[in-house]
């Protein structure tokens, strides 16, 4: 559980960006316009990514239903890596806009392409990861264990804001490409304990047996 709080950490410092450079990469660098009047509030793209996840939640639980039922549904350490790597694909897809764009604003349909991407990605990870940790937590610890993964988030948060800081001082594509290679760090080492997390809960299912 340390282990995997440790890679939430990084995967964080990349995943909160969304509300923090991404918003005034948005503000800034977005045409917003939709038609000759009209222009979309960028405080708007801000609530696509809860209501993309009320919009997927049910889709991804009946795949992994179908997925459970034919024995082929990944293990949780491997969802979680590949929700990282989905989340560094979307930071990728926004540092090639910016690089292409050459500094003119682009279209808010690639904003909306991130959020949708990295909302499917987010599920693939933090609902996963939460169970995960309920399921560990040694026997009378479960709050605490818990508790201690919105600890990773809290840790998470603070290295998001630093990393943030670095916005000012770099080209939005290169700060977006950065973001992709600290969500797939993330994602490689949540892979390499995958087999750690599968031996751990072979032995739980034993010892309940």
């Amino acid at each position: 559980l340390v282990g995997i709080a440790l890679c939430v950490v990084v995967f964080r410092a990349a995943y909160e960006q969304v509300g923090n450079t991404v918003a005034l990469w948005a503000d800034q660098g977005v045409d917003r316009a939709v038609g000759a009047s009209l222009s979309i509030p960028m405080t708007w793209f801000q609530s696509l990514n809860p209501l993309l996840v009320f919009a997927f939640t049910p889709l991804f639980l009946a795949h992994w239903s179908r997925l459970a039922a034919r024995g082929r549904e990944p293990s949780p350490l491997v969802k979680m890596s590949l929700g990282a790597f989905g989340v560094a694909a979307a930071f990728l897809m926004l540092a090639a806009v910016a690089a292409l764009s050459g500094g003119a604003p682009t279209s808010w349909l690639w904003l909306a392409a991130f959020f949708a991407l990295l909302t499917a990605a987010e599920l693939y990870i933090l609902p996963v990861g939460l169970g995960l940790f309920a399921r560990f937590a040694p026997a009378g610890m479960a709050a605490t264990a818990i508790a201690a993964w919105f600890l990773a988030a809290f840790a998470g948060n603070l290295l998001a804001g630093g990393l943030g800081a670095l916005w000012s001082r770099m080209a939005p594509a290169a700060f977006f490409a950065m973001m992709a290679a600290v969500a797939g760090l993330s994602a490689l080492l949540l892979l390499s304990l995958a087999p750690a997390a599968r031996r751990a809960e072979a032995a739980d299912q034993t010892s309940e047996s």
